[in-house]
């Protein structure tokens, strides 16, 4: 709390603010944290004052006073998670004691912004060593939060205008991070809303200043060479060095990233260039390369040098295929004389038949009492059952050389095998048309039915039909089966739980969940706690236009909230909230002419177990 009881407002309302302490400093002008009387309570907000009394001259006061009015009204159009949130701005009287406004000369130009609670990023960092995978995984999902936001303000849809918006004092003390690890930028107040301004005041802050910033320009490049430098700050804990060379040199001397090849290398040190144009386009690109370096080589490196570059070791050659299954009696049935057991299948434990070979003429010893396993596996016969009694043994054969037996013996085994081929295929034909006669009668139409969203099962029957004892066909187990990104003409929608990732579901789960108690039948589920991000991502193949889904936090979560962001092709997320217990987001993202869809659910240890519900694809 200030001592001197101050406050500042417009013309209108001097008094409006009353000002509590200094918070920090951004070029020329002072923030200052604040409240203001609403319903008979406090609310705490930042505001931001350039006295006229820190300027040159008044001609130097008003034509930054024209600027900054322009660029603050047009700040107020931009409304996204991970963007302060723009109060008002005046032109007033300067900082005064309550009732005192009218007695003081000069004047002040007030920015007034949302009041964010939480740490900047020099003091979040300075909580955390990085010496744990879920530390380094924070500043990950830091780093692609801010990717997320510059990349959207770069690319012009934050104004009705299109717009380009650039912060031009981007640095670890204009980054908030909340207690739920949402990143916001915030000191919006001398933004450029251009592709390419120019300036007569350099203000910034050393370290992180582009080379063009000292000829008074600023560019969304600009902002990118910021962003390389706060990169490097979150992952060394150091302050980057001040010239494009020595950052460059430092980033690439980070352990992470010296390992890599000179390639990847090059690629991720171009944040660093002197150059604006050759700078990465795309923040959320570049974020790709640093999040490979990060996480693929943080156990590469813990292991010694000799065994990270040994050559791979050759491949084993593959296991000699095994001969096909030889047909046998069921257990404890008498054996012919001619067509004695092998010798192992005599032994005292139970198991399996194994393919015969013979190695030697065959002889007829005595079988002795046969071993009868408790189950036979599937293919080897039928089920023994003890009360059956044996079956006669056949008239004994009359003896024929020992070649001709083993011929006997591998062309039945073939036609065994024949057999049960031709039963499978009968089987799986006559699965088809039962399938074909259950889907005419329900009146659905195959795969068009699942796209309008009549319940189906999640399995599909595949064919691996066997035949039971008795001839029967035994119905085959059924395993999972998703269609891919596109879908048959004709087919005006499709669940997006039943398409196949790219990737597999990571950290997702499908199944059934409750949000504000209405229960949903298929849904991605995120319940990470303090673990990773969930991402999935799915192959769109440019056929479909809109994806529309339900976003909360299930009714059974211990806690109450939790961030959902769907991008398009790299792109900055086309959807970006922080959803809250008993609060749903129903949301339709344009997907026209998109490749790839990215659902993504942010991990931590305050987020909820996090349910995408209804996710449709339509045309």
């Amino acid at each position: 709390m200030t001592s001197q009881n101050l406050h500042i407002g417009p013309d209108a309302a001097a008094d409006r603010y009353r000002l509590l302490r200094s918070i920090g400093r951004g070029g020329e002008a002072v923030l200052y944290l604040a409240e203001i009387e609403l319903a008979g309570g406090a609310e705490p907000v930042v505001v931001k004052v350039l006295d006229s009394k820190t300027t040159i001259t008044p001609e130097i006061f008003d034509r930054i006073s024209r600027k900054w009015n322009e660029q603050a009204e047009l700040l107020r159009f931009v409304h996204r998670p991970g963007v302060v949130g723009v109060r008002e701005h005046f032109e007033g009287p300067p900082i005064h004691r309550p009732g005192e406004s009218s007695t003081l000369t000069g004047r002040a130009l007030v920015l007034v912004m949302n009041h964010v609670d939480g740490l900047d990023l020099r003091d979040w960092r300075a909580e955390r060593t990085l010496a744990t995978a879920a530390e380094r995984r924070e500043v990950m999902r830091t780093l692609e939060q801010l990717a997320d936001v510059l990349d959207w303000l770069h690319s012009g849809k934050a104004t009705p205008s299109g717009r380009q918006v650039i912060h031009g004092d981007l640095s670890p003390g204009n980054v908030m991070v909340d207690e739920y690890g949402q990143a916001t930028l915030v000191d919006f107040g001398l933004s450029k809303l251009t592709a390419d301004h120019q300036t007569a005041e350099v203000w910034f802050t050393p370290g992180y200043a582009a080379p063009e910033v000292f000829d008074g320009k600023r560019t969304p490049g600009t902002d990118r060479y910021a962003f390389g430098a706060i990169a490097y700050f979150l992952l060394s804990g150091q302050s980057p060095p001040t010239t494009p060379e020595q950052l460059a040199r430092a980033l690439a001397a980070l352990p992470q990233i010296a390992v890599l090849d000179a390639e990847q290398r090059a690629r991720i040190t171009a944040i660093c260039s002197a150059d604006p144009a050759e700078r990465p386009v795309s923040l959320a690109g570049w974020m790709k390369d640093v999040r490979h370096a990060v996480v693929s080589t943080t156990a590469s490196t813990s292991r010694p040098a000799s065994v990270r570059d040994a050559p791979p070791r050759p491949a084993a050659p593959p296991p000699a295929p095994l001969a096909p299954p030889q047909p046998v009696d069921p257990p404890g049935a008498a054996r012919p004389a001619a067509a004695p057991p092998p010798v192992e299948a005599r032994s005292g434990e139970a198991q399996p038949p194994a393919p015969y070979v013979p190695t030697a003429p065959l002889t007829t010893p005595d079988p002795g009492p046969a071993t009868v396993p408790e189950s036979v596996p599937p293919g080897y016969g039928p089920a023994y059952h003890p009360s059956a009694a044996p079956p006669p043994a056949p008239a004994p054969e009359p003896p024929r050389p020992a070649g001709k037996r083993r011929t006997g013996l591998v062309l039945g085994s073939v036609a065994a095998v024949v057999v049960l081929a031709a039963l499978a295929v009968v089987g799986v034909q006559l699965l088809k048309d039962k399938d074909r006669g259950a889907g005419q009668a329900s009146g659905s139409d195959g795969p068009a039915a699942v796209a309008s969203g009549q319940q189906t099962p999640s399995a599909t029957p595949t064919p691996s039909a066997s035949a039971s004892p008795g001839g029967d066909l035994v119905e085959p187990t059924a395993t999972a089966s998703k269609p891919a990104g596109g879908a048959a003409p004709g087919v005006n929608a499709a669940d997006l739980t039943v398409m196949n990732p790219v990737d597999g579901l990571g950290d997702f789960t499908v199944g059934a969940a409750k949000i504000n108690t209405k229960q949903y039948g298929a849904a991605f589920i995120a319940d990470l706690g303090c673990n990773g991000d969930a991402i999935a991502e799915f192959d769109l193949n440019r056929e479909w236009k809109y994806l529309d889904f339900t976003a909360g936090v299930d009714d059974g979560s211990s806690k109450e909230s939790g961030r959902v962001s769907i991008s398009l092709d790299g792109q900055p997320a086309a959807f970006s909230e922080l959803v809250a217990l008993g609060h749903p987001v129903t949301k339709r993202v344009e997907v026209s002419g998109a490749l790839r869809l990215r659902i993504k659910v942010d991990a931590g240890c305050d987020m909820g177990k996090v349910v995408i519900a209804a996710p449709q694809l339509t045309r």
